[in-house]
């Protein structure tokens, strides 16, 4: 028998978030893995990829749920991307992950958001560490439900075809599901990055003294068409998934910008 494959599991919804919690639910189910859990000891939404270097970074050994209390676990005062770093050098030591699983995240990360989303940042920090990673995340739902159950499902294909082939260096897939039943689901394709995301705005609320308090709301604005782009995919039942790398170079400024006069030929 195979030696079980080791995954790092990390999120940005919090160490007892369902999402995190049903996905390693399915991954001890399948009993082909040697797990390890480090998380955010609190919600990290929207954090992008920001790390703690100001002040000290706590860890705590942490129990999971019944059926899943086995596997190794800590919770982290700090963002994804902190998990990931400390998990793999201070906390497991001994353990090499082949594969980091970041989510499963509460909402969809498409389109603009990847670069505020902190469950991205988690498997992008596993690349900077040379680390084959996944994001994971599912849709809104329409009605209220969450399908994370299905979802966890959902990706093991994904999982275990990227253990058996693996990832080109610096880069990691960013996977999101369709909030719905199984059968409204279309099946998986290979999308690209697009241009969808929030339009902002700030809600003012009654003041604290000097300091005006402020909140902010958004609406999700479509500006991709074209159902090979993530955001329209997964909007049209498609399970999404994204190659994303590490670097932001755009080629198409590269082009404009090339001829203006100051750069020294």
């Amino acid at each position: 028998m195979p030696d079980p494959r080791r995954i790092l599991i990390t999120n940005d919804d919090g160490l007892s978030a369902p999402g995190l919690t049903t996905l390693v639910e399915e991954l001890v189910r399948a009993g082909r893995y040697d797990l390890r859990v480090v998380a955010p000891e609190r919600e990290q939404s929207g954090v992008g990829h920001c790390i703690t270097i100001h002040t000290p970074l706590f860890a705590e050994p942490a129990k999971l749920p019944e059926g899943i209390a086995h596997v190794p676990a800590y919770k982290v005062a700090g963002t994804p991307a902190d998990c990931v770093k400390i998990a793999i050098t201070n906390l497991f030591p001994d353990f090499a992950p082949e594969l980091v699983l970041s989510g499963i995240n509460r909402g969809p990360n498409v389109g603009m958001n990847v670069l505020y989303s902190g469950t991205v940042a988690g498997a992008l920090e596993a690349c900077i560490n040379g680390i084959p990673s996944l994001a994971l995340s599912l849709d809104v739902p329409p009605g209220g439900l969450w399908h994370y159950a299905l979802a966890a499902e959902l990706v093991q294909p994904i999982v275990a075809s990227t253990l058996e082939r693996g990832l080109p260096e610096w880069t990691a897939l960013n996977v999101n599901v369709p909030n719905l039943p199984q059968a409204e689901i279309k099946g998986t394709r290979l999308t690209r990055h697009g241009l969808s995301g929030f339009k902002e705005y700030y809600i003012e609320e009654k003041a604290e003294g000097a300091r005006r308090r402020f909140r902010l709301e958004g609406n999700m604005v479509f500006r991709d068409d074209d159902e090979g782009i993530d955001a329209v995919a997964l909007r049209k039942g498609w399970i999404s998934v994204t190659p994303l790398g590490l670097c932001l170079q755009d080629r198409k400024a590269w082009d404009h910008v090339a001829g203006w006069e100051l750069f020294t030929r």
